[in-house]
């Protein structure tokens, strides 16, 4: 590694919302406890029409993972310039359209940080759903690096949906309902269409995912949430393929820690319920944190759920069929036959070799150092 006393400043700005800022953190952490050359702030978009207590836990997690060479900014919030964008511009589209009005924002704050002369921001480093800060790193000249935190799997399909042509995609589309399978790059086996996320099935949110993979194209690297062994062919897809920016592949990125003073009540009560159910009864559905279901999809939702047989609880909802949940319900269900047992060994194997990728040695551990030494070579 390049060696140096001079301190490299990365600008880190996250999605607005805890499951992308905790993990966005938890990556920075790994970074400086690597290099003490690191210095990192954070500029953090706050979350439209949060009445919830998420911000104030977030905050307590900040502050519990506040180092020397982190620093958190929270940008300023206009309620009344969200409320005309949400207004004006369908779910899918108000985060996109929010996180633009924020540029300025991030352009003065980066601008006051080098206007002393002591500050040299060597990169930004995006959150996958902050992509149009580009525009931003661009004026001040430095290069973007985006933090994927979804999978190496789905970021190949991102690349693989926009390299197809107008013709192959349109065939796509004409078997969105159908039983079809697909031959497609990072999956050992045929996928059947039906099984495809639903963003890349939605004809109205597929521009978006060919959009993002074309900012993508333009970065400088990609950060992904995961560890070669989890995803071996899809890793060897993105690295193999000469037209996607160099990827690190640097998880499992996991926050463990639980701050008690901030659970709240309705916390609280969720474990003391978790507590009374019979071993290994439940089960767990979590569908992230972006979208709500309509009144005919709950409903769908519930009966599904009844027809599971079994309890369970339900974090933050998104848009996924009742079918999804149902099949995905039965399938955690099957442990007693062979194929159950099966797939529980692979997984407790998989769960030991997590935690060799993230130790010194490991793949994601080697991963990170080629990133760290790749800022080093921006200054």
């Amino acid at each position: 590694m390049k060696t140096t006393s001079a301190t490299v400043e990365l600008v880190f700005i996250p999605s607005p919302g805890m499951g992308h800022l905790v993990s966005t953190v938890e990556m920075a952490k790994q970074l400086v406890g690597r290099d003490h050359r690191l210095s990192i702030t954070f500029l953090i978009i706050k979350k439209p029409f949060d009445k919830s207590k998420v911000s104030s836990s977030t905050q307590s997690l900040l502050l519990a993972a506040a180092e020397d060479q982190l620093k958190f900014v929270y940008l300023p919030l206009d309620e009344a310039v969200a409320a005309d964008l949400q207004s004006k511009f369908p779910d899918h589209n108000f985060i996109l359209e929010f996180i633009k009005t924020n540029k300025q924002n991030v352009r003065d704050h980066v601008a006051k940080m080098v206007s002393t002369g002591s500050t040299q921001v060597a990169a930004f480093v995006i959150d996958m759903a902050c992509t149009p800060m580009m525009d931003v790193a661009v004026e001040f000249g430095v290069p973007s690096y985006v933090f994927f935190t979804s999978n190496a799997t789905a970021l190949g399909l991102v690349f693989h949906l926009e390299s197809l042509s107008p013709d192959e995609y349109h065939d796509l589309t004409e078997l969105m309902d159908s039983d079809a399978e697909l031959e497609l790059p990072g999956f050992v086996n045929p996928v059947p269409v039906k099984a495809l996320p639903t963003s890349f099935r939605d004809r109205e949110f597929v521009p978006r995912v060919i959009s993002l993979a074309k900012t993508l194209r333009q970065t400088k690297g990609i950060m992904v949430n995961t560890f070669e062994e989890l995803e071996s062919n899809a890793v060897r897809f993105l690295v193999e393929n000469d037209k996607v920016p160099p990827v690190y592949p640097v998880g499992p990125v996991i926050h463990l820690v639980n701050n008690k003073n901030e659970e709240g009540e309705e916390a609280t009560e969720i474990m003391k319920w978790l507590d009374n159910q019979p071993l290994s009864s439940v089960v767990f559905l979590c569908f992230g944190s972006v979208g709500s279901f309509g009144g005919d999809q709950l409903k769908e939702i519930a009966q599904a759920l009844e027809q599971s047989g079994h309890r369970f609880l339900c974090s933050n909802v998104m848009l996924v069929t009742a079918e999804e949940i149902e099949n995905g319900i039965r399938k955690l269900m099957e442990s007693e036959n062979e194929c159950g047992k099966e797939r529980k060994q692979r997984v407790k194997e998989m769960s030991e070799k997590s935690k060799v990728a993230v130790v010194e040695g490991g793949s994601s551990y080697n991963s990170i150092g080629l990133l760290i030494e790749d800022f080093m070579k921006t200054t």
